[in-house]
């Protein structure tokens, strides 16, 4: 998680014979478009004005912004925002000068990010014709030039052959940039007449008015660029993951569903997806699930939506996605059956009675109630896994939470054997490790059985490594719901990367030897 990028991205894995912990901090990522800031780069956020110092815009009340409201207001206590754009265009600096103007180029797109220059002479020699003083804030709005953050270069030149050329020194500004040529002179000074007169700024402008709002691809972005949902790749883990469309009141598409379906299943995460407008009734939502056959393990919504009313600016239904990741996350694994969420003065649609809840679990869609006036609970803790087979045992939210924590944590804290000689004792190293974890799993009651034997197991020897041309393979099996019941998955590790597939869930304790 960094607040610029350079193409590059290290994220450091944990060394030899670190012990796995049984708890870390929950973490829930948010993409979408937001007023302003960085784009395509993960930024931690850990408060409302934390992200508003950032990304918002005084008086604009955007999606995102409701989203992390509801996140903080729920528990939750760190957020990664990935701010995506349609476009690239940035707001431009024009400082004129005798010779020509000198052009700034913002350095985050979007036309609400406001900016402003000043050009001084102060401590230069007289009859210096291309030094000067260059001056560069980032406020909050033309309207309200609260300076939030602020760059200064002394004593900077338009000649390119000189060691501090204004375009040399502006490529390390988190602000601006040089656009095209400098002129041969430098650019008018924009203080007073005199020393005694208040400084004077040039405002930034948008030379651009088309469509902003970012597409579902926009959203997904691209691997090979970091770009969108693939900025995540920059953060260790996630738990949860929101994409938030463009458009108000708008649902993901079936190419971006399944792209972040599958890009949630390589990172043991949950994806929210807020449920469509056209769910009007139970009915609607049962012939959606039946006609659409979207099933996945890795993916959670809910129903009704919430009403908008008057006092919130943010057009079309509601989305109570943020609540509910900041109230998963601050429960942890072992979160209370119908967890409250604090959303406001917002309500959900309908009301549901518990039949209703039973239904719509069965659907694999949690249900928004309100048990009585001011509160409302979530219901049904359930994931989108409705198809039949294995998937239908991770209907259960609790114990898929539980599953992708315990496979993601191994995955991690295993990584350091890929680099290690193969052989019994790395093999009985590695089982030491995870066998240890799964026992202090056991002993936080997150496993079950009467025993660590009966709660899971661990293979790595020379069956499951040997002819693999020197890698790494574990088979695990964790018992979620009864003793001795286990599915299990295989995690393989080699110098390019790490792998793991879900082999089956199996009943009885025939692997458990």
């Amino acid at each position: 998680m960094q607040s610029g990028s350079n193409g590059i991205s290290v994220i450091e894995i944990p060394s030899r014979g670190e012990p796995i912990p049984v708890s870390r901090e929950s973490i829930a990522a948010f993409i979408g478009p937001a007023p302003r800031g960085p784009v395509d780069i993960p930024v931690a956020i850990r408060s409302l004005e934390e992200f508003l110092l950032r990304f918002g815009v005084p008086g604009y009340l955007s999606r995102m912004e409701f989203l992390l409201y509801q996140f903080f207001e729920n528990g939750g206590t760190l957020a990664i925002v990935v701010r995506v754009c349609r476009s690239d265009h940035r707001n431009v600096i024009v400082l004129p000068g005798t010779s020509g103007d000198l052009r700034l180029q913002a350095v985050n797109p979007g036309p609400l990010e406001h900016l402003r220059a000043s050009v001084d002479y102060e401590g230069l020699a007289p009859g210096e014709h291309r030094r000067f003083n260059l001056t560069v804030h980032r406020c909050r709005s033309p309207s309200q030039p609260l300076v939030e953050e602020q760059e200064s270069y002394r004593a900077v030149t338009v000649d390119p052959a000189e060691s501090d050329f204004v375009g040399d020194a502006l490529a390390g500004s988190a602000l601006v940039r040089l656009a095209g040529r400098p002129p041969a002179e430098r650019p008018t000074r924009t203080l007073g007449a005199d020393a005694s007169q208040p400084v004077r700024y040039v405002y930034s402008r948008s030379e651009w008015a088309g469509d902003n709002t970012p597409t579902d691809y926009d959203l997904i972005g691209s691997r090979d660029r970091s770009s969108g949902m693939f900025a995540l790749e920059q953060v260790p883990w996630v738990d949860f993951i929101c994409l938030v469309p463009g458009a108000s009141g708008a649902t993901l598409g079936p190419v971006a569903l399944f792209a972040a379906d599958r890009y949630c299943r390589e990172r043991h995460a949950l994806l929210i997806l807020d449920p469509p407008q056209s769910w009007a009734s139970i009915g609607d939502v049962a012939r959606a699930q039946r006609e659409r056959g979207f099933t996945s393990p890795n993916a959670l919504t809910y129903f009704p939506a919430l009403d908008n009313p008057r006092h919130v600016a943010v057009g079309g239904h509601l989305s109570a996605a943020g609540a509910i990741a900041g109230s998963l996350c601050a429960a942890g694994l072992s979160p209370p059956a119908r967890p409250a969420l604090a959303l406001g003065r917002t309500r959900p649609m309908l009301l549901l009675e518990d039949a209703d809840v039973h239904q719509l679990a069965r659907l694999g869609v949690n249900a928004l109630v309100r048990p009585v006036p001011g509160r409302i609970e979530l219901g049904g803790f359930v994931t989108l896994a409705r198809s039949g087979g294995v998937a239908t045992s991770w209907n259960d939210l609790r114990q898929r939470r539980v599953a992708l924590f315990v496979m993601s944590s191994i995955a991690r804290y295993t990584r350091w054997a890929a680099f290690q000689a193969p052989g019994p004792a790395l093999w009985e190293e590695v089982r030491g490790q995870v066998a240890a974890f799964l026992a202090a799993l056991h002993a936080q009651g997150l496993l079950a059985g009467a025993s660590p034997h009966e709660a899971g197991y661990v293979k790595c020897d020379v069956d499951t490594c040997g002819g693999r041309d020197g890698a790494l393979v574990l088979i695990v099996g964790l018992a979620l719901a009864r003793p001795g019941d286990f599915v299990a998955f295989e995690v393989g590790h080699t110098l390019q990367g790490c792998s793991m597939d879900e082999i089956a869930w199996q009943p009885g304790m025939a692997l458990a030897g």
